[in-house]
């Protein structure tokens, strides 16, 4: 019956959400950087400005890339800077081969996706920005099409 309300009617499975006064989220914030030619060199770190603030923020990563990506993974760095203080610092491994040689992430033909979330409960103000960083051990990644950030916002209603 759930798959039924979930898939059919999202609006009224929403509502029945906040009437009950459970956890849900809300997407305030989306964006990608595209690199031209596929390449994103160690140095240059992605730079998102989201403008919202609050103490109860999800962050999910994304990475589109090429079938022709040289490795198992992925290596990421995400910082959040409020004003001037490092307010979180994640490293993240994103497995995007499995154990037979698959990929991981979904997509068709040459291009593919993989999103993960990364924290829960973050800190935003009106200062923040992230940057996120690859880590990897060689200086410029290849078939890295683009990255990008979503960020949702976690309500929870008293009842």
């Amino acid at each position: 019956m759930w798959k039924l309300i979930q898939h059919i009617v999202p609006l009224l499975a929403l509502g029945m959400f906040a009437a009950c006064g459970s956890e849900s989220e809300q997407e305030v914030y989306s964006q990608f950087v595209h690199f031209p030619g596929g390449e994103w060199c160690r140095e240059e770190p992605c730079y998102f400005k989201p403008c919202v603030a609050g103490d109860k923020f999800g962050v999910k990563l994304s990475v589109m890339h090429g079938s022709e990506y040289e490795y198992a993974d992925i290596v990421l760095t995400m910082d959040v800077v409020s004003g001037d203080t490092l307010a979180l610092r994640k490293n993240v491994m994103l497995p995007l081969i499995d154990d037979n040689g698959n990929w991981t992430s979904d997509g068709f033909g040459s291009v593919y996706q993989y999103r993960v979330p990364v924290a829960d409960g973050v800190r935003l103000d009106s200062t923040s920005v992230i940057l996120l960083w690859q880590s990897m051990s060689c200086d410029t990644l290849r078939h890295i099409s683009r990255v990008g950030i979503d960020i949702t916002k976690i309500k929870t209603d008293d009842y």
